[in-house]
């Protein structure tokens, strides 16, 4: 898969198949912790929201590709609440991969793309945060180098007693190669 599997610049005509794919992620690890109304008004989104996501000033947004169809994406910005941490300068939103790619590389791909950006733009530690049910997220992130360091989004949302941990990242200490 590795020759196959691309990963570029978001556009503004990638916004459907964006939101499409995050539907699909979401539902995944929603499911059994989030009621399926809850989770079907949760994904009600605009494609104008994707848009706005895909084309603004302030964020990056990379989509992977295989054989043509999207079946990542990432998301990186500043971060958008005051953070615990005064050294985190950027914050990764999102890595969703489509649930049929799921153990395929597609995420780690993509979570080397988020790495390389970071080291270009001299950022020293990013953040992440992540539901605590999301064993799987949790464990990717833990295997390519972020650190839980015990904190709890600042706007502290919740779904049902589950909490959003956070993790740091010190892109320049990641070591794994960028190919």
């Amino acid at each position: 898969m590795a020759d196959t599997l691309t990963v570029r610049t978001a556009f503004v005509d990638d916004a459907e198949s964006v939101m499409n794919l995050h539907i699909r992620a979401r539902t995944s690890y929603y499911q059994g912790f989030l009621p399926d109304d809850e989770l079907a008004e949760q994904n009600r989104r605009q494609v104008a929201d994707y848009e706005r996501m895909i084309t603004a000033d302030n964020r990056t947004v990379r989509c992977a590709e295989l054989d043509g169809q999207l079946v990542g994406f990432l998301l990186i910005a500043k971060p958008y609440y005051p953070d615990p941490d005064p050294a985190v300068s950027s914050e990764l939103y999102q890595i969703h991969v489509d649930p049929a790619q799921f153990r395929r590389g597609v995420g780690s791909r993509l979570h080397r793309t988020a790495v390389a950006i970071w080291r270009e733009r001299d950022v020293a530690v990013a953040r992440l945060w992540v539901w605590e049910f999301n064993e799987r997220a949790r464990e990717f992130y833990r295997r390519n180098g972020w650190r839980s360091d015990g904190q709890h989004r600042p706007d502290d949302p919740r779904v049902g007693r589950h909490r959003m941990l956070g993790y740091l990242l010190e892109p320049t200490e990641t070591v794994r190669p960028l190919c």
